[in-house]
C-alpha cells in the first residue's frame, strides 16, 4: 500500500513519550544514623556513632537544610575549593563555583525539591579523610521521587571539613514499575486524526506491572490499515527507558530514550516487513496533561532521507461515564474497586 511507508515514519514519533520536568541536581547524603563498617556482623547492640561520625552527621545535616531552603550559597560553602561531583548521567562540574552555580539553576527549575537520605557507611581513610556511602531520595512537588547510590568524600582543611567529592549511581534496586510511575499518565485513550488517516491509541499497565504497554490502530481513508503493540521499560544494562514494537504487517521497531531538561529524545529504528528500514528522531513534549506535540527529525525511510520538521499532535480521549456505583458497595474487595498493577 503506498501510504504505508509515510505512517510507518510517522509512528515512528508517535511510539515514544515526554517524561516530567528537569533533573533535581546534586544530591549528598544524610541520614539519621550511620552504621559503622566495623561493628557489621558483631553480637549484641549496634553501637551508636562515634564522635567523628557524628561530625560528618552534622554537616549532612547542614546539607539537607540549605537544600531543602534551596539555599545554593549556603550549600556550596560546604564545598572544598576544588571539589569534583560526578552525577549519575555522566554530567561533572569542578570547583566551587561551578558546584554553585548549578546548584542555583537546580533550584530554579524545581523549586520545593525535598531531599531525605540513607547513610549506609562511614569510613576514616586518615585523621582528615573520611568516606561516605548510602543513598539519597529527592522528591520535587510534583512528579515521583527519584533515588540514587551516592558516594561522598569529606576532607578536613585548616580545621574544617569540608566536601570534596561527590559520585552519583543509579540505584538498581528501584523496581522497573517505580521507572515507570513518570509515564502513568499515559494511561487511557488518545487520538489523532489527520486528512485521511486516524490513530488511536490505548495504554495500560501489563499485568506484572513492570511495563507500560500500549496498542496503535489506524484507518487510512476509514479503513483498517495498521496495528501495533508496543512495550515501555526499563533497560537496566543500558540505564534508560526503551520501547520494543511490533505490527500487524510483520515490522518491528525500537526506541531509546534520552532526557534533556522537560523533553525526551528518542532515537528509534524499525525493520519493515520486506527487509527495509525506517529511523528517526523524535523531540517530544507533553504541553498540557491532554495534549503531547513532538517534532520528527533525521526521518530516513529505505534509505532516503524524509523531509525534516514535521509536527505532530496526540490528544487524550475524554473517558466515558461508567456506571454509577454505590459507594458502600464498592470496597477493595469489590471487582469495580480501583487496584493496584501490582
Amino acid at each position: 500500500m503506498s501510504f504505508r511507508k509515510p505512517w510507518i515514519t510517522l509512528l515512528l514519533a508517535f511510539l515514544s513519550v515526554p517524561g516530567s520536568p528537569g533533573d533535581p541536581g546534586i544530591r549528598p547524603a544524610h541520614a539519621q544514623d550511620a552504621t559503622r563498617t566495623e561493628a557489621a556482623g558483631a553480637r549484641g547492640p549496634t553501637p551508636g556513632p562515634t564522635a567523628e561520625e557524628k561530625t560528618i552527621l552534622g554537616l549532612d545535616e547542614a546539607f539537607v537544610q540549605a537544600y531543602n531552603n534551596g539555599d545554593a550559597k549556603a550549600l556550596a560553602a560546604l564545598f572544598a575549593e576544588d571539589a569534583e561531583v560526578v552525577e549519575d548521567d555522566g554530567s561533572h562540574y569542578r570547583g566551587r563555583a561551578l558546584v554553585a552555580k548549578s546548584l542555583a539553576e537546580t533550584f530554579e527549575a524545581n523549586k520545593g525539591a525535598k531531599i531525605a537520605f540513607d547513610v549506609e557507611s562511614i569510613r576514616f581513610l586518615t585523621p582528615d579523610a573520611a568516606k561516605e556511602e548510602g543513598r539519597s531520595i529527592v522528591t520535587p512537588v510534583k512528579g515521583p521521587a527519584v533515588s540514587r547510590l551516592y558516594t561522598v568524600l569529606y576532607v578536613r582543611r585548616e580545621g574544617r571539613w569540608l566536601i570534596a567529592d561527590v559520585r552519583e549511581e543509579r540505584d538498581p534496586s528501584v523496581p522497573p514499575h517505580e521507572r515507570l510511575e513518570e509515564l502513568s499518565w499515559l494511561i487511557g485513550d488518545w487520538l489523532d486524526e489527520g486528512d485521511d488517516a486516524v490513530v488511536r491509541v490505548n495504554c495500560r499497565w501489563s499485568e506484572d506491572g513492570n511495563f507500560l504497554i500500549r496498542s496503535f490502530t489506524v484507518k487510512h481513508q476509514g479503513k483498517p490499515a495498521l496495528s501495533i503493540i508496543q512495550r515501555i521499560g526499563w533497560d537496566p544494562l543500558a540505564k534508560q527507558l526503551r520501547s520494543w514494537e511490533f505490527d500487524s504487517e510483520g515490522g518491528f521497531g525500537e526506541g531509546r530514550w534520552t532526557r534533556d531538561g522537560d523533553r525526551w529524545i528518542v532515537k528509534h529504528a524499525a525493520v519493515q516487513p520486506e527487509g527495509s528500514t525506517a529511523s528517526a528522531t523524535n523531540i517530544m513534549t507533553r504541553e498540557r496533561p491532554d495534549l503531547v506535540r513532538w517534532v520528527s527529525t533525521d526521518r530516513i525511510v529505505d534509505g532516503r532521507r524524509e523531509s525534516d520538521g514535521a509536527t505532530y499532535t496526540l490528544v487524550r480521549v475524554p473517558s466515558s461515564p461508567g456506571p454509577k456505583v454505590d459507594d458502600k458497595k464498592a470496597t477493595s474487595e469489590s471487582p469495580d474497586a480501583p487496584r493496584s498493577p501490582r
